[in-house]
């Protein structure tokens, strides 16, 4: 019996199960001809999201299974994946997701993904849309594409739904190219705050519209609207009607969205949905301050809750809208809705009462910063895990991205220990921003970091080092160079010659390379340049 089984052609059996998993198969090795392989493609619905399964024999039907929405894509990628010019090696393989919640946090305006677009924004949470209509969708595809690669489950977008970039006919473009390649696309939503269910538009559930119609029902909001996070300091968001905001108090505000989710899961095939109840202020009227036990005074409210959200707010909106967004999804699978539970509160169990009585077959999902994670992270454990209200719970985190300070910074350690963590500690996923293009090496990296990891939380880091790192830059201790050099970029006191000698080493690099190792370095010897030109 060989070890190794050529194949020259194949005739894929079942791909109407996952088309785009077939056409893998054809494009790679061609289809039909006199010995083409037989490739059965079969759905299996005990596996777990991204599961599969390879059976390669020395003859007769190569055999992959895979869930009913990613595994039979990652099947296919992992059998070409696995091809050498010897052949396919003979036997049974097969790859589960550590944390099968794994998923990419993204608005739409500040997602650049197509490099050459025009309008791009590195910052922000309201923003209008400054690209043309169609960088939308070549933003997303290659961030789908990506994911698809990587192993990455879903994309949570806000700004899903904008009237600049197409409205409805783009985003359910987006959702069908992204569901056939075995990506979820996740409606970022906002419930009585973020612009609603259609974020910016002349639409009858764009939350704006709605308000502008019933002004009796806008929420009261405190003078400051923003909020402070320690590693980025305090944030204002200027007035506009992106932050008209509704009261939660008020029955037919609820009524509304959840006519506005029907219709959103009746309009564009979706994996899920991120909700949030909107972290810029909470409403101080009197029907919410009496519900939280709050006072009024000056149309600001003391005592009661603590922070710019309220989970009394989310506790009196959620039970009604959790019912009404629980349907199949793509390929018959449960959607996978993310509620928002805000930032470093994980171990305030006191805190997160108010949430007990919320429905648990959907995720919860706790915001960290990183120096918030780099104090407490030795308190996540299974014990206090299994304290939380619900049974679904994913970490996201505000590091690497520009909350942090991080939004082209080297990450790969700090997101790896958030999966490692993560997975010893029960958490079900992990989420991360992404919305800078892995074009930038520094994001690259991070992100195979986090796609690694949060596959397998008990990766050795060396093994990450060596396989997915070195040969990026040509070799292990070009790579410790590089990534030595990027941390200077990260440091407020980097002098102008030191980022200069950083880039000159950079450009020593670029003339004895080639290909994408190249393209690195070339990033790197530009980014320090730019820097040592703005330290003088």
């Amino acid at each position: 019996m060989s070890s190794f089984r050529q194949v020259s052609g194949v005739r894929v059996l079942g791909a109407e199960h996952a088309p785009f998993a077939a056409g893998l198969l054809r494009e790679a090795w061609g289809e039909g001809g006199p010995d083409a392989v037989p490739v059965r493609l079969a759905v299996d619905p005990a596996l777990p999201e991204g599961g599969h399964r390879i059976e390669v024999p020395d003859r007769g039907e190569i055999r992959l299974s895979g869930d009913p929405f990613a595994g039979l894509v990652y099947a296919a990628r992992a059998l070409l994946a696995a091809a050498t010019p010897a052949g396919l090696p003979v036997g049974a393989s097969g790859s589960d997701p550590g944390l099968p919640l794994r998923t990419l946090w993204t608005w739409d305006h500040s997602t650049n993904w197509d490099t050459r677009q025009l309008g791009q924004q590195e910052i922000g949470a309201l923003n209008p849309y400054a690209k043309s209509a169609d960088a939308f969708g070549a933003d997303y595809r290659r961030l789908v594409d990506f994911c698809s690669r990587e192993r990455i489950g879903g994309i949570v977008v806000y700004g899903l739904l904008r009237d600049a970039h197409g409205g409805v006919e783009a985003a359910r473009d987006l959702c069908e190219y992204a569901n056939a390649r075995g990506v979820r696309i996740i409606a970022g939503v906002g419930i009585n705050a973020y612009g609603g269910i259609y974020f910016d538009g002349r639409h009858r559930y764009n939350l704006a519209t709605w308000l502008r119609q019933r002004p009796d029902l806008a929420a009261e909001l405190p003078k400051k609207v923003g909020f402070d996070i320690d590693e980025f300091g305090d944030l204002h968001f200027p007035a506009s009607e992106y932050m008209m905001a509704a009261c939660p108090s008020q029955p037919d505000n609820l009524a509304w969205h959840r006519d506005a989710i029907d219709w959103l899961l009746d309009t564009l095939p979706v994996g899920g949905i991120n909700f949030e109840t909107g972290d810029y202020g909470s409403c101080a009227c009197a029907r919410c301050a009496e519900r939280t036990g709050g006072e009024r005074t000056g149309g600001e409210r003391t005592g009661g809750e603590r922070t710019s959200w309220s989970y009394e707010a989310m506790r009196s909106v959620y039970p009604t809208l959790l019912e009404t967004a629980r349907r199949p999804g793509p390929a018959g699978v449960s959607l996978r809705h993310l509620v928002e539970v805000y930032w470093d509160n994980i171990f305030d169990l006191d805190a997160q009462q108010p949430l007990a009585d919320l429905p648990d077959d959907v995720a919860y999902q706790y915001c960290v910063n990183r120096g918030f994670w780099h104090d407490q992270r030795d308190r996540l454990t299974a014990e206090h895990v299994g304290r939380l209200p619900h049974t679904t719970n994913v970490l996201r985190t505000h590091a690497g991205s520009q909350w942090n300070r991080q939004r082209h910074s080297w990450v790969p350690e700090l997101y790896a220990d958030l999966a490692t963590r993560s997975g010893a500690a029960g958490m079900r996923g992990l989420t991360i921003f992404a919305e800078p293009s892995a074009y930038h090496p520094t994001n690259e990296i991070s992100y195979l970091a986090y796609a690694r990891f949060s596959w397998n939380p008990e990766l050795a880091w060396a093994d990450f080092w060596r396989d997915e790192v070195a040969p990026r830059f040509g070799g292990p201790a070009e790579a410790e160079a590089f990534r030595d050099g990027a941390a200077l970029l990260d440091d407020p006191a980097a002098t102008g010659p030191a980022l200069t000698a950083v880039s000159g080493d950079a450009l020593a690099m670029v003339a004895a390379t080639g290909g994408e190792v190249q393209r690195r370095w070339l990033w790197l010897a530009e980014r320090t340049a730019r820097h040592a030109y703005s330290a003088g």
